[in-house]
């Protein structure tokens, strides 16, 4: 059960997720150290985020590139002197006019599902002399209402991104359907990453499974696992402009 966030820190549900995370890896026959917790920072403050860092929390997502642009530096200047600043990541879906506000930032974007967006973020890579990591977005449940390449496509789109000079090519990511049993999709992401590494491509990173599935997540293969409201508690409604 998730803890009432009205009465648990960000600091003790950090150490819950970390015993789940522990648990999971366990029961998988997996090194905890394969798995890294990113959290999901979508509608929360500098504040809260460097709480979670501060709980043992490196590793940061954030779904819209002008609230990066921002967090990263408020996040910064809210961590005490000489405490690391966190790895930042952008998972949500990102458009080609606001990759400006992402690369020099993130080190690794999720949601690569277009060779255009590629470029693009290529071609800003260049320009500030930074490489960034991407990986592509799979739309293992064939969902409409979701971005994300077919399975079929994956692999083709991968080989077209690892060719783009400025771009680091490191793995796929997925969110499945919203269904009691989300393994077989998490699974169908583990055997493309296989088959493409079998291929010669370094698709080592699988970013899946969040707060409710964290562990069929692991099971399945998860390096990265993006977790929001097992951290935070309920997201918050944006205010209205």
């Amino acid at each position: 059960m998730s803890p009432d966030p009205d009465t648990d820190s960000i600091a003790s549900r950090v150490a819950l997720v970390q015993a789940r995370i522990d648990a999971a890896c366990a029961a998988a026959g997996r090194p905890r150290s394969s798995v890294r917790l990113l959290a999901a920072t979508k509608t929360r403050t500098p504040e809260e985020i460097a709480e979670c860092v501060l709980a043992g929390v490196d590793l940061v997502g954030e779904n819209r590139a002008q609230e990066l642009r921002d967090k990263h530096e408020a996040v910064a200047a809210a961590m005490p002197a000489g405490h690391p600043a966190p790895e930042w990541h952008f998972i949500g879906a990102l458009q080609r006019n606001k990759v400006k506000y992402v690369v020099g930032r993130a080190v690794l974007v999720h949601a690569v599902d277009s060779l255009k967006l590629g470029e693009e973020l290529s071609a800003r890579a260049l320009e500030l002399g930074e490489p960034i990591g991407v990986l592509v977005e799979v739309n293992t449940g064939g969902e409409q209402s979701k971005a994300g390449v077919p399975p079929e496509q994956a692999l083709d789109l991968a080989r077209a991104l690892q060719a783009l000079p400025g771009l680091r090519l490191r793995g796929l990511m997925t969110i499945p359907p919203d269904v009691p049993e989300p393994r077989p999709y998490f699974q169908r992401l583990a055997e493309l990453a296989a088959q493409g590494r079998d291929q010669g491509l370094p698709l080592d990173e699988l970013s899946m499974g969040m707060s409710g599935d964290l562990e069929a997540a692991i099971d399945s293969g998860a390096t990265i696992i993006r977790v929001g409201t097992a951290l935070f508690g309920p997201r918050r409604a944006r205010p209205a402009p």
